[in-house]
C-alpha cells in the first residue's frame, strides 16, 4: 500500500512524507586518530546496527556506513552482532 490515510481531509502519499534515508549520505565511520574524529567519506549503502558484545550490556549503536567499512565491522564484532539494511 503507497498512501496513508490522514483523517477526513483527504489521503497523502507515503513517498511525500521525509525520510532520512533519502538523498546522498556519507559513511560515518571514523578513520581519524586519537586527536580527532575523521569521517570516512564515501557514499553510504548500510544502515548497520551493532549489538553490544563485551558482555557489559551496552546500548545498540546504528551507523550509516559504506560496503567497505561495513565489512570491517562484520570482522571486527562477528555477523552475530550486526544487523545491516540497504539505504
Amino acid at each position: 500500500m503507497t498512501s496513508a490515510s490522514v483523517g477526513t481531509e483527504g489521503v497523502v502519499d507515503v513517498g511525500e512524507l521525509p525520510d532520512m534515508d533519502r538523498g546522498r549520505q556519507l559513511c560515518e565511520c571514523d578513520h581519524g586518530g586519537e586527536e580527532a574524529y575523521q569521517a570516512c567519506g564515501r557514499k553510504a549503502k548500510w544502515r548497520v546496527t551493532i549489538d553490544c558484545v563485551c558482555g557489559e550490556g551496552h546500548p545498540r549503536r546504528v551507523e550509516i556506513l559504506c560496503s567497505r567499512c561495513m565489512r570491517t565491522a562484520r570482522q571486527t564484532y562477528g555477523r552475530e552482532a550486526i544487523t545491516v539494511r540497504h539505504l
